[in-house]
């Protein structure tokens, strides 16, 4: 039996094979384009997606913005008629001149007196001094600020042109009505410092509740024009966006640019002289007016950050053909590869999955804790504001209805209430504190500060409680002892929460000691006491806001759990450091590093 050379062979099937192997990179080829062509229209969803609510973060940013800058000229108006309501022509003319000059934005500001009559105003030549607003039938803006306190209008029409919104603000003297503040906003105020702003091929406009035009970059509308008029159904989709807009709406859409002279642009699409805009819009709700600020752009913007990527995938799709048509076996090889990869790379994707869902579950279970918290934090606020109040009540009753003939110590009741109230009033200063020093809005106004006379002061503010108690307080400190940099009201308050904590904590008979020591480059200060001390779990939770130690303490006030929060992060506002050393009934020694 004579067997074929190898040779022979594979001439015998040459052409199945090759035809094998072209089917085989048709095919791949095929996957490879269409592969390349769907991952592109995904990624320019996502990337339009993305611009999208990058525009309207911008669109949110200048509302708030805008809103930010009406509520200050508001505040600074209004504070002006509460705090300066019996002032003369004279004084309202130099007050409106300090405001004009220190806040850029008013354009005018006057004082109608209570007959309607505009008195005086700053800047002069802008003020229709002698103008009578009854006299001429302007009086409704005065009568509704009369009824309803601050009123402003939607912005209209300055006779100097532009245009203007007016705040009204009645002034008071007790009950008596002096007359009107009027303040005036002129609209390119705001368009010179919000919305001109805008460096892109797009373009920001403003329209009111009515539709109004307030601003408008591209130029299509002049200002005080209705747009909603304008576009009057020739233009839907803008125009939708625009009764969005007016409904107080935020959120994006898309509308087709129109061309000066353009009656019906969606219909001239096919013309190809139009352009795809895209629009976010955020509201501006402002003293019970509403407006709407977009920010519009090209949808090529969109596509120009597409084309680096479809290039990229012209030439993958082109080098894939031309390898795919060199070597097919090869590329079936690298696909079996690339399987056995992906498989790796989706187990990796897995176990990532995985580890990301397990920490889910842990960010649940932490927000069930704070939730919780929260809870427990409210039952605790309300029964320790509401426990003192009960205590101040029953007092004031008992004194109110008691007759001479009976044997009531109203003095034991006066102080019982003077103590409720004195706790309830610790209880509200811790919660205000804490709030305030978390939101930053503590600012540590620093001076040079002798330390020894801040511990004496806290001392002194807290020495009767410890001679109620029978506790001896020392202090230790060395005579040339160095002032440090600091803020004089919060370091009292620190060490002040320290002594009457340890006093807390510290039987009849105890004993506290205060050490101050100069080191180097620090000035260290021990609170130690040889109270009852703290158990090793609480230690590392001391410091935590709303944390309170078990178990009863004297007179059975458990305080907010604050103090020492309060206290550890005054010192870190400081730029120092606190520490906590404790043993059961030992006692316990806080450590407090400042910087000298």
């Amino acid at each position: 039996m004579v067997f074929p050379k190898e040779n022979d062979l594979f001439g015998k099937y040459q052409k199945q094979v090759l035809l094998f192997i072209a089917i085989v990179s048709f095919i791949l080829l095929i996957f490879i384009v269409f592969f390349g062509v769907s991952t592109y229209f995904k990624v320019n969803e996502i990337v339009t997606t993305q611009y999208k609510e990058q525009q309207l973060l911008l669109a949110r940013q200048i509302s708030t913005g805008i809103m930010e800058f009406l509520d200050e000229k508001v505040d600074l108006v209004e504070s002006l008629a509460e705090n300066e309501p019996d002032s003369t022509p004279d004084e309202y003319q130099r007050l409106f001149k300090d405001i004009y000059d220190g806040s850029q934005g008013f354009y005018a500001i006057e004082f109608i007196n209570d007959t309607g009559i505009v008195v005086t105003g700053y800047p002069e030549e802008d003020v229709p001094i002698g103008y009578d607003l009854y006299e001429n039938n302007q009086q409704w803006p005065i009568e509704h600020a009369k009824e309803t306190g601050t009123y402003s209008t939607n912005p209209i029409q300055l006779l100097e042109g532009g245009l203007g919104s007016f705040i009204w603000v009645p002034v008071y003297e007790n009950t008596q009505y002096k007359g009107t503040i009027l303040a005036i906003i002129k609209m390119s105020t705001l368009s010179e410092k919000y919305l001109g702003m805008y460096d892109s091929k797009g373009y920001v406009y403003m329209v009111d509740r009515n539709g109004q035009v307030l601003f408008d970059g591209s130029g299509h509308f002049e200002q005080g024009e209705n747009s909603i008029e304008i576009l009057n159904n020739s233009h839907s989709r803008f125009l939708q966006i625009i009764y969005e807009q007016v409904n107080g709406s935020e959120g994006t859409g898309n509308y087709l640019r129109f061309s000066q002279g353009d009656d019906n642009v969606e219909n001239h699409s096919e013309n190809g002289n139009t352009e795809n805009m895209i629009v976010a819009y955020s509201p501006i709700n402002w003293n019970r007016r509403l407006w709407s600020v977009a920010v519009v752009s090209p949808e090529s913007e969109v596509v120009a950050l597409m084309n680096s990527m479809l290039f990229q995938q012209a030439m993958f799709v082109t080098l894939s053909a031309i390898m795919t048509m060199m070597g097919s076996i090869f590329i079936i090889f690298l696909l079996l590869r690339w399987n056995k990869s992906l498989k790796f790379e989706v187990e990796r994707k897995t176990m990532e999955l995985k580890e990301f869902n397990d920490s889910l579950e842990r960010a649940n279970s932490k927000l069930k804790e704070l939730d919780k918290l929260k809870s427990d934090f409210v039952s605790m606020v309300s029964h320790e504001l509401k426990t003192p109040m009960t205590a101040i009540k029953t007092s004031a009753e008992l004194l109110m209805t008691s007759s001479d003939h009976e044997q009531i110590d109203s003095h034991e009741l006066l102080e019982k209430i003077i103590t409720n109230v004195d706790r309830q009033t610790r209880t509200i200063n811790d919660l205000l504190d804490i709030a305030k020093i978390e939101s930053g809005a503590i600012d540590f106004e620093k001076e040079r500060v002798n330390l020894r006379e801040v511990i004496d002061t806290a001392v002194e503010t807290i020495y009767g409680i410890a001679y109620d108690h029978g506790i001896i307080i020392n202090i230790s400190s060395p005579s040339d002892l160095p002032k440090i940099t600091g803020n004089a009201d919060a370091l009292v308050t620190v060490f002040v929460n320290l002594i009457n904590n340890a006093l807390k904590f510290t039987p009849w008979g105890g004993r506290i000691d205060i050490d101050v020591a100069d080191t180097l480059e620090h000035v260290r200060v021990t609170v130690k006491d040889n109270g009852i001390g703290i158990p090793h779990d609480d230690l590392e939770h001391i410091f935590e806001r709303f944390y309170k130690l078990g178990g009863e303490v004297f007179d059975n006030e458990m305080g907010t759990g604050l103090g020492l929060a309060i206290v550890k992060r005054i010192v870190e506002g400081h730029k120092g450091k606190i520490m906590v050393q404790s043993k059961e009934g030992k006692g316990t020694c806080f450590i407090i590093t400042l910087r000298r």
